[in-house]
């Protein structure tokens, strides 16, 4: 039997599949996209072609069970639609590299924000307490370094700019501290309170807030069903209370509405499929009084659509808080 030869391609951004046999692909995309990584490509369009999926589904396949694919999603229009995929690579970049604090400060000033050196530190050291005991503690699904830049802190800056000055803001499902951690180092005038449902996560939020020196942040293990039943008419409630995709929408009004004070704010951080969720909810919203908008962005590198479904008592100040927002949808 003859040693086939390696196959051989040009190392670009693109690879088009259509010159090659079913039975190379396999091979192909492993070898082909190790030399990407070597030669630091790290995002890499596939052509594959539209036909009936068929190819398509068998490259996504192929590509789920390669470790070095950080993630993959449909080709934009411009670059082929249905017939590509764009795949990113996982890159070893550290945390407190100066291509991670790159990624954070350009990312940033693509979304129209900016980040500061400090803030930036802090977030690295975030993100590198969170790995560290995410190997023992489930804190996150997240590893990439990249998805973490963009999903875990860039994700926080569109909920930072709604905020009211020294709001008392509420994190019902902090998990590894996110959205709270990060938007109380952007904004260090919010009193911050942190709540899971998870001993260790509470105790790794515990941990990363006392290494950054946070001060006005609390952090407890319980359910905001159970912190209700704790609340006593004259206790002051919470100004924004604020959810990072733990729930359903009418559940997040069911946990958070009893907690909320007046004029008070409830931001729910979505992705792009929001309507059903507000319409399940559209009872609750109505006899609760509140006004919705809703804000769009996209996340930086990753290119995944995002969604804030803000919700407030108090029409006016919701006006006042998106006035100036082209980016914001009344529902």
């Amino acid at each position: 039997m003859k040693n086939e030869t390696p196959i051989k391609v040009p190392i670009e951004d693109v690879l088009d599949l259509h010159t090659f046999s079913p039975k190379e692909i396999p091979s192909l995309l492993s070898e082909y996209l190790n030399a990407c990584i070597e030669a630091k490509i790290y995002s890499v369009r596939i052509i594959h072609g539209k036909g009936k999926g068929f190819q398509k589904n068998r490259v996504r396949g192929l590509l789920k069970d390669l470790p070095i694919v950080a993630h993959f999603s449909d080709a934009p229009s411009q670059a082929g639609g249905w017939g590509a995929t764009i795949v990113e690579l996982r890159r070893e970049i550290g945390f407190e590299s100066p291509e991670w604090a790159r990624l954070l400060d350009e990312g940033a000033k693509s979304m129209d924000m900016s980040l500061d050196r400090s803030q930036i530190a802090q977030f690295a050291a975030h993100a590198t307490e969170l790995m560290t005991w995410n190997r023992s503690t489930n804190l996150t699904a997240i590893t990439d370094p990249v998805e973490i830049a963009a999903k875990h802190f860039l994700d926080t800056l569109p909920v930072s700019c709604l905020i009211p000055s020294g709001s008392r803001l509420l994190d019902i499902g902090s998990g590894g501290g996110f959205p709270g951690i990060p938007l109380k180092i952007l904004r260090p005038d919010l009193h911050v309170f942190l709540i899971d449902a998870s001993r260790k996560k509470v105790s790794f939020q515990k941990h990363i807030t006392s290494m950054l020196g946070l001060k006005d942040v609390e952090t407890r293990h319980i359910r905001a069903e159970d912190l209700q039943k704790e609340q006593q008419p004259e206790s002051r409630l919470y100004d924004v209370i604020v959810s990072k995709a733990v729930s359903r929408l009418d559940r997040f009004l069911y946990q958070a509405v009893p907690l909320l004070g007046r004029p008070g704010m409830l931001i729910a951080m979505k992705g792009p499929s929001v309507d059903t969720e507000v319409e399940t909810a559209r009872s609750v919203i109505e006899a609760e009084g509140l006004s919705v908008f809703i804000k769009k962005y996209r996340l930086p590198y990753l290119d995944i659509e995002r969604r804030l479904v803000v919700l407030s008592n108090s029409s006016e100040a919701l006006d006042r808080t998106f006035i100036n927002d082209r980016h914001r949808v009344t529902i």
